[in-house]
Parts: C-alpha cells; sequence; structure tokens
C-alpha cells in the first residue's frame, strides 16, 4: 500500500489462516510479509492495523503479537502477527501460502503467535492469556453485562495484552501481563487504594493470573497530548507518592518489592567486564560486549559518581521504572499513572532522571527536586540529579537481566525484544559517563 502522507508509517504483518498453518500474501510477492501504513503512534496501534488489513485484504483480524518493533532507526518496519476469524474473506491480490514459504524481515523469528483475542483464538494462547473473556465477563458491572459489550483491542506486545470493554452505558480496559510481573497488579491495587487522584480505578483483578479490569482511561497520554501544566502537576503528583512511601515503606515492603542499591548495580557491572559470559545474554552478544567495552574505561569514575550520590542522604523510596510520556495518561487535565511492572524501592531520583523531557527541561527538574529540599539544599540535589540518569539505566539493566530475561525461552520473540534493553541501557549509562 503506497504512503498516503508523510505523517504514516510502515508495519509488516504476517497473517495467519484461522488454523494457523498458512499466511496471506500479495500474489505478486509470495516470499514477503504484507506491508501496511498506519499513523506513527505506537498507543493505541492496534485499531489503526486492524483497520488496514481489513481495507486491503478484506480479512476480520487479531494481532497477536509484535514480533519485532521494527522504526525507522533500525531501517525496519514493526512487523507483527495476526490471525484471520475466516479464511474464506481473502480477496485478490491475496492468497494463502504455507508459513514456510514466508521470508521473514530481518531480525524476526517465526515463534508461534502469542496474545489471542478472547473469543477468537483460544486453544494456542500462553498460559497468561488464556481464559480471559470468561474472566471479563464474569467481572463486569451488572449494568454493562445486561447492556450488552464488545471488546476490542487496543494493544498486543510481547509483555502484555490490553483490550477495551464497550457498552452504551460505560468503557472500561482490561490489560494481562505474564508471570515475570507478577507485582504489578498488587502494586496497581495498592496505588489505586492510596493515590485515587493519580490512578486508575481497579473494577476488579486476579494478581495471580497478573489480570486487570480498571476505568478506560483513554487515548491521551503526554505523549499524544503534551501539556506543560500536565508536566508540572506529574512531578508534584511522583513526587507526593514518592514522599509517602519514604515515609513508610512497610507497605511496599509487605508486597514483596525488591530492594535496590547502586552499590549492587556497580558491583554487577564490574563483574560482568571482567567475565562477560557471566552475564548470560543469548541475542545481544556483540551490543552487550560493545557496551561492557564503553564503561570499562570509566569505572572508576562510576565509583566516584555513586559514593557522591550516596553522600546526598535522600531515603529510598517507589521507583517505577518504566515511567514515560505514553503510560501517564491524562483524566481531566490531570496525570494518572500507570503500568508498575518494572517497580522497586530504589533512589528517589531514578524515575523523574530517566524521563527525557525531565532530564532536559530545568524548570520540571527544580520542580521535582523542590519536594526533597527537607533532606538537602537545592545544588545538591541538583547534583544529585546530574549522576542519577548513568546509576539509573545501569541499574535497569541489572533488573531486567536478574529478573526477566532469565524466565523467556531461547528462540522466542520476548527474549529479542527485552533483552535488547540490556545492552541498550548500557549504552546510556557509557554515554552519560561519557559526558559527564
Amino acid at each position: 500500500m503506497a504512503r498516503e502522507s508523510s505523517e504514516l508509517s510502515d508495519v509488516a504483518a504476517l497473517i495467519f489462516d484461522p488454523d494457523a498453518e498458512r499466511i496471506a500474501v500479495r500474489s505478486d510477492a509470495l516470499d514477503e510479509p504484507l506491508r501496511f501504513s498506519v499513523p506513527p503512534r505506537f498507543y493505541p496501534e492496534t485499531p489503526d492495523i486492524l483497520d488496514a488489513m481489513r481495507r486491503e485484504t478484506g480479512l476480520d483480524c487479531v494481532i497477536l503479537r509484535c514480533l519485532d518493533e521494527g522504526g525507522a532507526e533500525r531501517g525496519r518496519p514493526r512487523v507483527y502477527s495476526a490471525l484471520a476469524r475466516s479464511a474464506d474473506r481473502l480477496r485478490a491480490p491475496f492468497r494463502w501460502v504455507p508459513k514456510s514459504r514466508i521470508r521473514l524481515p530481518r531480525g524476526v523469528s517465526l515463534a508461534e503467535p502469542a496474545n489471542p483475542a478472547p473469543q477468537a483464538w483460544q486453544r494456542a494462547g500462553p498460559d497468561w492469556t488464556r481464559g480471559m473473556a470468561e474472566w471479563i465477563a464474569g467481572n463486569l458491572p451488572s449494568a454493562i453485562r445486561r447492556s450488552g459489550w464488545t471488546l476490542s483491542q487496543i494493544r498486543s506486545w510481547a509483555i502484555s495484552a490490553v483490550f477495551r470493554i464497550e457498552s452504551d452505558s460505560a468503557r472500561l480496559y482490561f490489560k494481562a501481563s505474564p508471570s515475570y510481573f507478577g507485582l504489578e497488579v498488587p502494586l496497581a491495587l495498592h496505588m489505586a487504594d492510596e493515590f485515587p487522584d493519580i490512578s486508575p480505578h481497579v473494577v476488579a483483578a486476579d494478581d495471580a493470573r497478573g489480570w486487570t479490569l480498571m476505568e478506560d482511561l483513554g487515548n491521551d497520554t503526554l505523549s499524544t497530548a503534551p501539556s506543560a501544566a500536565v508536566w508540572r502537576e506529574t512531578m508534584r503528583a511522583l513526587a507526593r507518592v514518592q514522599l509517602a512511601c519514604a515515609a513508610d515503606p512497610a507497605p511496599l515492603d509487605a508486597l514483596g518489592l525488591e530492594r535496590r542499591a547502586p552499590r549492587d548495580a556497580v558491583q554487577t557491572l564490574r563483574t560482568w567486564i571482567s567475565s562477560p559470559e557471566s552475564a548470560g545474554i543469548r541475542v545481544w552478544h556483540e551490543r552487550f560486549a560493545d557496551a561492557l567495552r564503553r564503561l570499562a574505561p570509566n569505572i572508576g569514575k562510576l565509583d566516584d559518581m555513586r559514593r557522591r550520590l550516596d553522600a546526598v542522604a535522600l531515603p529510598q523510596t517507589l521507583d517505577h521504572g518504566d515511567l514515560d510520556s505514553t503510560n501517564i495518561f491524562v483524566r481531566n487535565g490531570r496525570p494518572v499513572l500507570m503500568d508498575w511492572s518494572d517497580a522497586a524501592i530504589s533512589h528517589p531520583l531514578f524515575t523523574a532522571a530517566m524521563m527525557r523531557p525531565v532530564s532536559r527541561e530545568p524548570e520540571l527538574r527544580d520542580l521535582f527536586l523542590s519536594h526533597w529540599t527537607p533532606f538537602a539544599p537545592l545544588g545538591d540535589l541538583r547534583e544529585a540529579f546530574a549522576i542519577s540518569k548513568t546509576i539509573a539505566a545501569l541499574e535497569r539493566a541489572v533488573h531486567y537481566r536478574a529478573n526477566i530475561v532469565p524466565h523467556l525461552p531461547d528462540g522466542s520473540p520476548e527474549l529479542r525484544d527485552l533483552e535488547r534493553y540490556i545492552p541498550d541501557l548500557l549504552a546510556t549509562a557509557a554515554a552519560e559517563l561519557e559526558g559527564f
């Protein structure tokens, strides 16, 4: 499909037939996945892709997973797998061919699809999504059940499946996450209880299965509806949450959140530098080794930075672990913080330091830091903040290696997607060290 404007981006799709044995191709390109152009937004991307598939091929599909996030900087499209609800609706110039004939884009492996849509594909989905259609139906408010409701995909990704429930009276949002994010649901429930003004209302949850049914917050995030006022309010909200958790960390400890310390992350880096194979990186060996080579000459500088950070004695508290403009929603002009899957108890400046607009805007930085002046002068806090991004990136790399990638099978798209963050985060730390 030709680009309709410069505002579109390319997506490649492996569309399976209902038996997941054949893949739809153009008759004149039998060995290549279908390509579409969609609006360049990562959230919510799934409805745009489904519309493009239906418009081009005639197929009513469900997205199964994102096999590769691609991107212009990588020179390749984002790649999705999808399942057609019916094989009969495929129209010319497309046809079905055995999946063994498909030549995959560079860097993409064809594991069996995951993230099944409820009511469309139950028999081959992973454990963390099976049975969710029935669970959703059983936990809907009675008014929605009586009025009738529909279920539509909002996002499909290696680490989550998101759906929207719509009726005449309400819209709700359902999220499923795999077991290695097992504390996300309990922490989301805690946040909804303690900080309801900046958290979504939870209708039902199953923490054993990683499922949450909550109010739908729409599509407005700070990435799609930027506002200086909302950014300032976000900094105030984050500081308020962290100060409250620092004053009483017992509930976080009771949930089982990991406590992390900068010295541990630095020591792990030393181990990796002296013995790269000890990290057990299975896919991104070269990028991992390159990042270690950049970090090695500055390990002494990193030790000094860690000591200076410790000298500004701030209490440990809740670190979101992945807070950015795509998981801060806007409700009635105010921020709502989401997606606590990577959270831990750690340094209070790490969350904000890893948020690009905050690290680049002195006004936002100082607004956040002003809440911590009871513990240290603003000048000392600024110096600590400048150091924090380096160690926060390193700590996140250690977290992914210790807590996530061990759960991912060899050859899986999830391993490619998530292990890649380790060298990427180490490269961020290296760049910060080199420029410090």
